[in-house]
C-alpha cells in the first residue's frame, strides 16, 4: 500500500506528459515561432487561461508554504491571503490594459513593456535579467516542495533528493522543447487537480481529527498557553508581526502581477474579454487558501494530540504539514491523489517561470545588447539554454541552501516589487522619469533587499523587507525628478 501513492503520483506526471507531447505533436508547426513559443500565438481562452494562471499562481507555497506557515506561527498566515485579496482588485484595473498595450505594441515579456516604455535596450536587459534573478527563490521553493512531497507521500521509500531531480528534470526539459504552448495545457489539467485536492482536504481534515472547526480552535487555543520555547505560534498578532502584517499587505499586492511568469501568462489571452473574466475567476484560486490554513493548523492540533510524532511548529517539518495530515488521516491511494495535486501545483509553476527566465534572458538581453540581427531559430535556442541553466542554479540552491518555503516566495516578492513604481509611472506619465532615473531607483531598492537578506538576515523592526526597498526606490525616483527638472531650467535658460 505504500507504493501505491507513489504509483499514483508519478503516473499523473506521465499521463500530463503524455498529453502535452500530443498537444506538441499538433502544433510542431507552429513552436518554430517565437510568439508561439513565447506566448502562445495569443490564443489562450477563458478556460486554459484560467486553469494555467491557477495553476501558474497557485503553486506549492499553497500547499507546503502555507499551511507550513500556519503551523508553525499561526495567525501570520492569514496576511498571505489578505494580500492575495488586495492584489486582485489591483488586477483587475491595470492588467487589461497591460494586455492591450502588450497587444498593440507587440510585447512578448516584461522586458519588452519595459524598453518600450523608457525607449532604452538598457533598462529591457536589466528588467529582463534581473526578473529571472528574483524568480530564482521561486523556483527553488517548488523544487523543495517537490522534495517535500515524495519525501511524506511515499512513505520514506524513495529518497527525496533523487526525486527532485527526476520530477524537475522531466518539467524542465518539457518547458525547453514546448514554451508556453504546452505549459498551458499541462497547467490546465494541474489547476483541475490541485483545486479538488485543496477543498477536500481542508474541509474534511480538521472535521475527521477534531469533529468540528471549532474544537480545533479550542486545542490551539489551549497550547499557546502552554507552548514549548521554540514555538512561535500565537493566535493574535503581537506587536512586531503587526508591523510585518501592515507592511506586506501595503507593498507586496503591488508586485502580484508584475511576475514575470504571470503577466506573461496574461500576454498569451486572445482577447481583453477574457483577460478582465480572468482577474475575476481565478480569485476562486485565493478563497481557497483559507481551506489550506485550516489544514497547517490541523497538523498542528494532530501534533498535540500526539497522532503527528515531528515537531510539527519549526522547520522543516512545518513546511511537509499539508501532507502530513494527508498520511495521518487517510488511506494511501488518497495520499497518492493529493500528492499528485501538490505536485501538479509545484510543477507547474516552475515550468512557467523557467519559460519566462529563458525567454527574459534570450530576448532581452542576448538578443538587445548582443545579438540584434538574432534569426528566430537562434532567439529560441538561446531561450531554451537559458532555460536549462536557470534549472541548474535553482535545483542546486534547493540541495545545498535550503529556507522556509513561504519565506522564499516573499523575497522574491520584495525584488520583484521594485518594478512597480517606474512600470506605472511609465504606462501613465511616459516622458516623466529618464532612464537613468528608472534604473537607479530600481537598482537601489533590489539592493536594499539584498542586503536586508544577505548581510542583515532579518529586516530592522520585524517589517517586510520588500518596504524598505520600495522606501529607497521611490527615494532616489524623487532625488532624480528634482535633478532632471533643475537640469531641464538650466538648459533653457
Amino acid at each position: 500500500m505504500e507504493y501505491l501513492a507513489l504509483i499514483i503520483i508519478f503516473a499523473w506526471i506521465g499521463l500530463t506528459s503524455l498529453l502535452g507531447a500530443i498537444v506538441l505533436a499538433k502544433k510542431a508547426g507552429k513552436l518554430a515561432s517565437v510568439e508561439t513559443w513565447f506566448v502562445a500565438g495569443r490564443g489562450l481562452g477563458l478556460l486554459i487561461l484560467w486553469l494555467s494562471l491557477g495553476a501558474n499562481i497557485y503553486s506549492a507555497y499553497t500547499f507546503l508554504g502555507l499551511p507550513g506557515l500556519a503551523a508553525r506561527e499561526g495567525v501570520k498566515a492569514w496576511a498571505i491571503t489578505l494580500y492575495g485579496m488586495l492584489s486582485y482588485m489591483i488586477g483587475y484595473m491595470i492588467v487589461p490594459r497591460i494586455w492591450s498595450k502588450a497587444k498593440e505594441r507587440k510585447w512578448l515579456t516584461i522586458a519588452d513593456a519595459f524598453e518600450d516604455l523608457y525607449q532604452s535596450r538598457l533598462i529591457g536587459a536589466f528588467v529582463a535579467v534581473t526578473g529571472a534573478l528574483w524568480s530564482i527563490p521561486y523556483i527553488q521553493l517548488q523544487i523543495q516542495g517537490i522534495g517535500y512531497i515524495i519525501e511524506v507521500a511515499g512513505y520514506g521509500l524513495i529518497d527525496p533528493t533523487t526525486a527532485k531531480i527526476i520530477a524537475f528534470t522531466l518539467i524542465a526539459a518539457f518547458t525547453i522543447i514546448g514554451g508556453l504552448l504546452s505549459i498551458a495545457f499541462i497547467n490546465a489539467l494541474q489547476g483541475a487537480i490541485m483545486l479538488i485536492s485543496i477543498w477536500v482536504i481542508g474541509i474534511l481534515a480538521p472535521i475527521i481529527a477534531f469533529g468540528s472547526i471549532t474544537n480545533l480552535f479550542n486545542t490551539l487555543t489551549a497550547f499557546e498557553y502552554k507552548k514549548p520555547p521554540d514555538a512561535k505560534f500565537h493566535m493574535l498578532l503581537t506587536p512586531t508581526d503587526m508591523g510585518w502584517f501592515v507592511t506586506l499587505l501595503f507593498t507586496a499586492p503591488l508586485a502580484f502581477w508584475l511576475w514575470p511568469n504571470r503577466i506573461q501568462n496574461i500576454f498569451g489571452g486572445k482577447d481583453v474579454r477574457t483577460v478582465k473574466r480572468n482577474m475575476v475567476l481565478v480569485g476562486l484560486y485565493q478563497i481557497s487558501q483559507i481551506p489550506v490554513i485550516l489544514v497547517g493548523l490541523t497538523a498542528l492540533g494532530l501534533y498535540i494530540k500526539g497522532l503527528i510524532t515531528d515537531k510539527i511548529y519549526v522547520k522543516p517539518y512545518s513546511d511537509m504539514s499539508f501532507m502530513l495530515v494527508t498520511r495521518t488521516l487517510f488511506s494511501p491511494w488518497l495520499v497518492g491523489l493529493i500528492g499528485a495535486g501538490a505536485l501538479a501545483a509545484s510543477i507547474s509553476t516552475a515550468a512557467a517561470i523557467l519559460h519566462v527566465s529563458g525567454a527574459l534572458f534570450s530576448r532581452n538581453a542576448y538578443q538587445r545588447l548582443f545579438k540584434p540581427r538574432a534569426s528566430g531559430r537562434e532567439l529560441l535556442f538561446a531561450a531554451r539554454f537559458f532555460t536549462l541553466v536557470i534549472a541548474v542554479v535553482s535545483l542546486i540552491l534547493a540541495l545545498y541552501a535550503p529556507d522556509i518555503l513561504i519565506y522564499l516566495l516573499l523575497v522574491g516578492y520584495a525584488g520583484i516589487l521594485q518594478f512597480f513604481p517606474q512600470f506605472i509611472i511609465g504606462l501613465k506619465k511616459p516622458g516623466l522619469l529618464h532612464k537613468y532615473t528608472a534604473l537607479a531607483g530600481m537598482s537601489a531598492g533590489m539592493a536594499t533587499v539584498a542586503y536586508i537578506k544577505a548581510v542583515l538576515r532579518r529586516a530592522p523592526y520585524g517589517l517586510y523587507e520588500g518596504f524598505y526597498g520600495l522606501i529607497i526606490n521611490l527615494l532616489v525616483i524623487s532625488i532624480g525628478v528634482v535633478i532632471q527638472s533643475i537640469l531641464y531650467k538650466e538648459r533653457k535658460t
